[in-house]
C-alpha cells in the first residue's frame, strides 16, 4: 500500500518544493504553448512582418480557439477553476496544520504579515525560483523571447502577469495592485528595476536579498521577518532630507505676468485643509531665478503653514528612498521639490513605482506638492499628464526688470535720490533674472556702504563684473542746459542739507 501523505509539511523546504512543482507544472504549459505558437507562426511567416502580426492574422486563419483572447489569457473553464480551488484549498489545511505544529513557513508567514493576495504570493515564488536553480532563469529567458532588450534572469513585469491571470480584469487588478498598493514594494522587500528607455512590462522583479535568504531557510526564524518589515528607508536613516522655513513672502513680493500670477493665487484656492479634499500638483517651469522658489514661499505664507522643501539636485540617488520615505511620513502641506527633472526625466535612478506612490500618497494630503524644473522636455510625457498644472515663468520683461531693480535698490534708498545718480533704463534694459537682479543689488548696496557714499552707477558696473556680468553704459556726451542746472540744484540741495 502506498504511504500516506502527512498532514503538514515537515518543514519549509518540503513546502517550498510543492510550491515550486506547481511553478513547474504552470511554466512547462506556457512552454508548450509558446512551442505550439512558434511552430504554427514558423509555418506560414514569411518575414517579419509576418511574425510580429502573428497576433492578429493567426485567429483569423486558425481553426483552434478564439481570435479576440491572447494566448496565456484564455478564459478558463469551470473544470479548471474548481480544481485550482481544489489544490489551493489542500495547500492552505497542510499550511495550517504545519503552523499549529509551530513548524515556521517562510513564505505562508510572509502572507499573513503583510496580506499579501495570491498573484503577489506567486509573483514571489517566480521571483525566488531563479536563485534556487538557474533552470527557471532559462525558462524565464525562453518565454520572454525577444520581447525583453536586455537579457535577464530575473521574470520581467510582462511574464508574471502572463502567467498569473487568467483575464484582462486580472491582468488591470494586478497591475494596480504591483504599481500602487503591493506592501512588497512599500517594504522594500521588491525591487521593479527601471530600465532606460524601455516599458514597465519588460522591467524585471528582484526580491530582497535578506528576503531571499529568509525565505530559503529550514526553519525561518520569527525574528528575521519582524526585521525585514523594518527594511523601510526611514527605519535605516536619521537624516532629514527636508528643510522647513515660515516664509513671510507676500504677493506684492512678486514681479510676475498678470495671468501666471492669478494662477498661482488660485492654487490657494483650490486647497481646503478641512474634510476630504485632495491634494494639488503643480509643474513650475522656468530659469533659475524667475521667480518660482518666491512664489511657493507666497503661497505657504498665505496658507499660514511652514514650507517643506528638497533640492534633488543635491541629494544622491542611493537617497531617493528615504526622501520618498521622509514625504510620505510627514506630509507636509506645502512641499517644494526643486531639480525635479532628476526624478521625472527618463533616465532617472527612481523607478515609475516610486513616482506613481509619491503622486499618489501627495494627492491623499490637503495640501499643494510644487515642482520645479527648468526646461519642460526634461519632463517625461507620462509626468506631465500627472500633472494638475503646468505654470511656465517667463524671463522677466524691460518694464518688469525695472520694477525688480527699483524693488532691489528702493528699499532701502528713496527712489527720489536715486533717480539722480542710477540710469534706471541702462539697468532695466540688462537681460537678467530677478534673482540675478537681487544679487548685483546687494553687491552694489555692500560696495557704497564700504565706501560710505551713495549708490552710484560706478558701484553697480563694479558689482556687475563680480558677478560675471557686464552692464553696458550710455556713451558719455554733452548734456543738456536743462540736466545740468538739474544736477547742479541737486547737488546743492545735499551740500546744504549736510550743512
Amino acid at each position: 500500500m502506498p504511504a500516506e501523505q502527512p498532514d503538514e509539511f515537515i518543514d519549509n523546504w518540503t513546502y517550498l518544493k510543492t510550491e515550486l512543482s506547481w511553478l513547474d507544472r504552470v511554466l512547462m504549459v506556457a512552454v508548450a504553448r509558446q512551442r505550439k505558437d512558434t511552430k504554427e507562426v514558423d509555418r506560414i511567416a514569411q518575414n517579419r512582418a509576418d511574425r510580429a502580426t502573428s497576433h492578429w492574422w493567426k485567429g483569423l486563419i486558425s481553426t483552434e480557439g478564439k481570435a479576440v483572447y491572447d494566448e496565456y489569457r484564455k478564459p478558463t473553464t469551470q473544470t479548471a477553476i474548481a480544481s485550482k480551488q481544489t489544490y489551493q484549498q489542500q495547500l492552505e489545511t497542510k499550511i495550517q496544520a504545519s503552523q499549529q505544529k509551530g513548524i515556521v513557513l517562510g513564505l505562508p508567514a510572509l502572507c499573513d504579515r503583510l496580506k499579501l493576495t495570491v498573484f503577489e504570493k506567486n509573483l514571489v515564488l517566480m521571483s525566488l525560483a531563479p536563485e534556487i536553480n538557474r533552470r527557471y532563469a532559462r525558462i524565464y529567458r525562453f518565454l520572454q523571447g525577444e520581447e525583453i532588450s536586455v537579457k535577464t534572469d530575473l521574470p520581467t513585469v510582462d511574464l508574471v502577469l502572463r502567467l498569473l491571470c487568467r483575464s484582462d480584469k486580472e491582468w488591470r487588478i494586478a497591475r494596480n495592485r504591483l504599481m500602487f498598493d503591493s506592501p512588497l514594494v512599500h517594504h522594500n522587500l521588491l525591487k521593479i528595476l527601471p530600465r532606460h528607455e524601455d516599458t514597465l512590462l519588460n522591467y524585471p522583479l528582484k526580491l530582497n536579498d535578506s528576503l531571499v535568504d529568509y525565505l530559503l531557510a529550514e526553519q525561518p526564524p520569527t525574528e528575521a521577518l519582524d526585521d525585514l518589515l523594518c527594511l523601510a528607508p526611514s527605519a535605516s536613516s536619521s537624516r532629514s532630507f527636508l528643510t522647513y522655513t515660515d516664509p513671510l513672502v507676500d504677493w506684492d513680493d512678486l514681479i510676475l505676468p498678470t495671468p501666471l500670477l492669478q494662477a498661482l493665487q488660485s492654487l490657494n484656492q483650490a486647497v481646503q485643509f478641512e474634510g476630504d479634499s485632495l491634494g494639488v500638483v503643480c509643474l513650475f517651469v522656468g530659469a533659475a531665478g524667475s521667480g518660482k522658489t518666491t512664489a511657493a514661499e507666497a503661497i505657504a505664507a498665505t496658507l499660514n503653514t511652514p514650507l517643506a522643501t528638497v533640492d534633488l539636485a543635491t541629494v544622491n540617488p542611493e537617497h531617493y528612498d528615504p526622501v520618498f520615505q521622509e514625504i510620505a511620513v510627514r506630509s507636509p502641506s506645502v512641499l517644494l521639490v526643486q531639480s525635479a527633472q532628476h526624478w521625472l526625466r527618463r533616465s532617472t535612478v527612481a523607478s515609475d513605482i516610486q513616482i506613481h506612490q509619491f503622486f499618489k500618497q501627495r494627492r491623499q494630503v490637503a495640501g499643494i506638492t510644487l515642482l520645479t524644473v527648468s526646461l519642460l522636455p526634461s519632463v517625461k510625457i507620462q509626468w506631465q499628464h500627472q500633472m494638475d498644472q503646468v505654470l511656465t515663468f517667463p524671463h522677466p520683461d524691460k518694464s518688469d526688470r525695472l520694477k525688480l531693480w527699483q524693488q532691489a535698490l528702493g528699499s532701502l534708498i528713496e527712489i527720489d535720490s536715486l533717480d539722480l545718480t542710477v540710469d534706471w533704463e541702462v539697468l532695466a534694459s540688462a537681460r537678467l533674472t530677478g534673482a540675478e537682479i537681487r544679487a548685483i543689488a546687494r553687491t552694489a548696496i555692500s560696495l557704497a556702504a564700504t565706501q560710505q557714499t551713495q549708490i552710484e552707477m560706478d558701484h553697480l558696473v563694479q558689482a556687475f563684473q563680480q558677478q560675471g556680468k557686464t552692464l553696458r553704459l550710455k556713451p558719455v556726451g554733452r548734456l543738456s542746459p536743462a540736466k545740468r542746472s538739474t544736477r547742479k540744484t541737486a547737488k546743492l540741495g545735499r551740500s546744504q542739507k549736510t550743512l
